[in-house]
């Protein structure tokens, strides 16, 4: 072999091995892609306890206790204003003054009118008097016959017409009385006043200004009570007005403090509906301690309304009540147990979705979900009637009609959806809340089989844990998210 030919060789030999390392490494690859991905692991959230607190979340204005609209009853220019905003004032405070000059004329002009009533019931006076002494004396002479009786009649008339004189005299005094009284309480709304003690929100009015009080008092000054306490309107929803009560413990926080948080309590639920835009919502009233006077009129209260506080209670995440096994995600209603729901067969009838929970769960192939599906045609029938009378009866009733369709389901399941059915079958017992409001739920242990179900009383929420009895200890684990994704499946069944 030649010199020249030999690094044709090595370089023949070295695009070989390239080849050959760039298979193997495309080989690796493909067997790479090829293995099943490692599931997911599994989220978990332990059971704890503790004390659950169930509220209502809604929003509010904050508003003095007492607040009271001072105006004026008379017209007239505003001569003077000795309040302002903020200021403290006492009952019985000159706020401002009216110019008093027009009332001031009518209350002289009503003096005189009195002082001349009185004057001419002085008048009258007299002449009644004298009209009487006239009637004795032609008396004395009709007795004697020196006067006829026709004269005597006339001066007993003129008696009678002079004493009708004196008594309107008299009544027209206190008619003048009255209008000078009238004109006095006029003088003296010449000047506003503090109704109660409090502090000044609102000045209306300013020097100069003309008050005219044709048809009703306009409002020249709002008077607060002092802080110390505050009221909180609150509008509540129309579905969560139901759980509200008097006496109630109230939590709320304002954009202006966020940090710090108010407690007060409900003192009064309005059965008022107020509509806005097609929702419908009830007024709530609390009352609340105002430390440091930092609650101020208008502020926007972000309340919390305590509806019930349990203590000591097992409670455990939303998500671990949500969750079910991947496999059955596709069967299993949404929604949490207890809730009312139409069935994919049809319309649902009491307790349907407890039973759709728990065949769904059970793992079905074509066969068995053919039959399910002929089962619960007849099962909503007569489950439907079965429920007609209501109460305990007609829920008792129910069962025994969910019990004898799954029974005709159990006959057509293998060992384990068998087993499966049995952990789960006490779900449908409680096809309603029981007397405390608990309905049926389940949760999953992880065990080293997959995930275990566990049959659980399930109660009130705060919206993050829930409270539930059941063979549970705080402290276990639950599943409450995660694991791996169901299958694909290609076609129909």
């Amino acid at each position: 072999m030649t010199s020249a030919a030999r690094p044709n060789w090595r370089r023949r030999a070295l695009y070989v091995l390239g080849g050959l390392a760039v298979l193997a490494l495309a080989g690796a690859g493909l067997r790479s892609c090829r293995s099943e991905p490692e599931a997911p692991p599994y989220r978990t959230a332990q059971v704890e306890s503790g004390a659950l607190v169930q509220t209502v979340s809604a929003s509010g204005v904050i508003e003095a206790l007492v607040t009271v609209e001072v105006g004026s009853q008379i017209s007239g220019q505003i001569k003077s204003i000795t309040a302002d905003f903020n200021d403290r004032v006492k009952a019985g405070q000159v706020l401002a003054e009216l110019d008093p000059q027009t009332y001031e004329s009518r209350l002289r002009l009503g003096q005189a009118d009195v002082a001349a009533g009185e004057a001419a019931v002085r008048q009258a006076e007299a002449q009644a008097q004298q009209a009487r002494q006239e009637l004795s004396r032609r008396k004395s002479l009709a007795a004697q016959g020196y006067l006829s009786q026709a004269a005597l009649e006339a001066v007993e008339a003129q008696a009678r017409t002079s004493a009708a004189a004196l008594e309107a005299a008299k009544a027209r005094v206190q008619q003048s009385r009255a209008s000078l009284r009238t004109t006095e309480v006029d003088l003296s709304r010449t000047r506003i006043i503090a109704p109660i003690d409090g502090i000044v929100v609102l000045r209306a009015i300013e020097p100069g200004q003309t008050v005219a009080a044709s048809f009703q008092a306009p409002v020249l000054f709002r008077i607060a009570r002092d802080f110390d306490r505050v009221k909180v309107k609150i509008s509540v929803d129309e579905a969560d007005i139901g759980g509200v009560k008097e006496g109630q413990a109230v939590t709320f926080s304002v954009d202006a403090y966020p940090d710090q948080v108010f407690e007060g309590i409900v003192t009064q639920v309005r059965k008022q509906p107020v509509t806005e835009q097609n929702v419908v919502a009830y007024t709530v009233m609390a009352e609340a301690a105002n430390t440091g006077g930092k609650l101020l009129p208008g502020m926007t209260a972000n309340a919390d309304i305590v509806i019930q506080r349990r203590e000591g209670v097992l409670k455990v995440p939303v998500a671990a009540l949500r969750w079910t096994p991947p496999a059955q995600v596709q069967a299993a209603p949404r929604g949490p147990p207890g809730t009312p729901t139409r069935s994919d067969s049809g319309l649902a009838f009491p307790g349907s979705v407890a039973v759709q929970k728990v065949v769904g769960q059970l793992g079905l192939d074509p066969r068995q979900k053919k039959a399910w599906a002929d089962i619960q045609t007849e099962l909503r029938v007569q489950a439907t009637a079965a429920a007609a009378p209501g109460g305990e009866a007609g829920r008792k009733a129910v069962a025994e009609v969910v019990n004898k369709s799954l029974s005709q389901l159990e006959a057509r399941l293998d060992e384990r959806q068998k087993t499966r059915l049995k952990v789960l079958r006490p779900l449908t017992f409680e096809l309603g809340p029981d007397p405390a409001g608990f309905i049926a739920g389940s949760v999953y242990r992880q065990t080293p089989d997959g995930p275990q179900p566990v049959v659980v009383q399930v109660g009130p929420t705060d919206g993050a844990m829930t409270e539930v009895r059941g063979p549970l200890k705080a402290g276990e684990t639950l599943i409450v998210g995660g694991g791996p994704k169901p299958k694909m499946r290609v076609g129909a069944d």
